[in-house]
């Protein structure tokens, strides 16, 4: 393919608030090699937590408003939007994948990607269906892991063959952490992830509660529905000088340096970005066996697995962790999960996957 000018990108997605998957679209901007791609981001909902950073980076933004699901106004801005940019490629994520590819469909953009960012665990039917037909209309769907996928090609009905696998990456130097802090007697434990019914922070709320006698402190970074009812489980639980929630952290990096153990105790990932930061910080991680998770840590080798929702088996796995924080196998899981995040999911590597994908897509056309 013959390139005299730089291809002009236009990405779609609701929001930039706190989040993977809105991290992780602003990282793959920022690396692109702007000599061969000119990149506009357009949020069709509003604007949200990283924005502000999304225009020190200096990233062209375009940010609508979307009063409800279904807004036909706000359909229509981005129509206009995304034909003012005159993209050569779409790629949307997250809710764009409905109002962009339909979009870019009638704009008869020339290459249309979609990145799937989880499994659609609980997904309206009628957002399935609208979902499984704008797929028709991409020419990519790429999958942020195996898990995810297999979740597509089911779930929408889409050919195996028209799913690209690329894994999500990160800015290794923003969340390396050379050498961990030294522990105290008090041993400090951390996750962080919107507070869901999909992160489970119930069950590993209930499974700290028989840990009583040990010395830990829990600390737990983010924002979400679900946090009136935890607020009132850490009470009715007796955790209320123990456990704490401590909203959204723009300083993600001192946030799991100030961490001894990590913990993810998640229903389903579709990869788990959040297990990368903390992974790249040293941490021993103690995460839910499920699919996506899997294909971060290997167990045993790079991280602690317990059984899925089985309070249980976490019990048995943090008594463990505990009691051997100070052991080499323990802290040879955080360095052997650190190297294995840098070699793999490095945003370098990721965003020349994606440029790759990319080109080979536009010289078909």
């Amino acid at each position: 393919m013959n390139q005299t000018k730089p291809l002009k990108i236009a990405y779609i997605i609701p929001s930039l608030d706190a989040g993977g998957a809105e991290r992780f679209i602003l990282d793959l901007i920022g690396n692109l090699d702007l000599s061969r791609f000119t990149p506009t981001l357009i949020l069709f909902g509003h604007g949200g937590f990283f924005e502000a950073e999304a225009r020190r980076l200096g990233i062209e933004l375009v940010v609508l408003k979307e009063r409800f699901k279904f807004d036909l106004i706000n359909f229509f801005k981005l129509y206009i939007a995304v034909k003012r940019v005159s993209p050569d490629i779409v790629h949307t994520q997250l809710g764009g994948d409905i109002y962009g590819r339909l979009v870019a469909h009638w704009l008869r953009v020339p290459v249309i990607v979609s990145t799937e960012q989880n499994v659609q665990v609980g997904e309206p039917g009628l957002i399935r269906a609208i979902k499984a037909w704008t797929a028709k209309f991409a020419d990519k769907i790429v999958a942020i892991s195996s898990a995810v996928k297999s979740d597509i090609i089911s779930r929408y009905g889409v050919p195996g063959d028209k799913v690209e696998l690329i894994y999500n990456g990160l800015e290794v130097d923003r969340f390396w952490v050379e050498t961990r802090r030294k522990r105290g007697q008090k041993i400090i434990l951390g996750s962080m992830g919107r507070l869901t019914s999909q992160k489970n922070y119930a069950l590993l709320f209930e499974a700290l509660a028989q840990l009583k006698d040990l010395n830990w402190e829990f600390r737990l970074a983010g924002e979400g529905e679900l946090r009136p009812e935890l607020e009132h489980k850490i009470k009715d639980l007796g955790l209320t000088n123990r456990v704490h929630l401590l909203g959204l952290q723009r300083d993600v990096k001192s946030f799991f340096s100030d961490l001894d153990v990590f913990i993810l105790p998640s229903l389903w990932e579709g990869l788990g970005i959040v297990l990368l930061e903390a992974g790249l910080a040293g941490l021993p991680v103690v995460a839910s066996r499920v699919d996506g998770i899997c294909e971060v840590i290997k167990e045993g080798e790079t991280g602690i697995l317990f059984n899925s929702n089985d309070q249980a088996d976490l019990v048995t796995k943090l008594t463990k962790v505990l009691n051997q924080i100070d052991q080499p196998e323990t802290t040879e899981l955080g360095k052997k999960l650190q190297s294995d995040i840098k070699s793999r999911f490095d945003i370098k590597i990721i965003a020349s996957e994606y440029q790759a994908l990319y080109l080979k897509l536009l010289a078909k056309k």
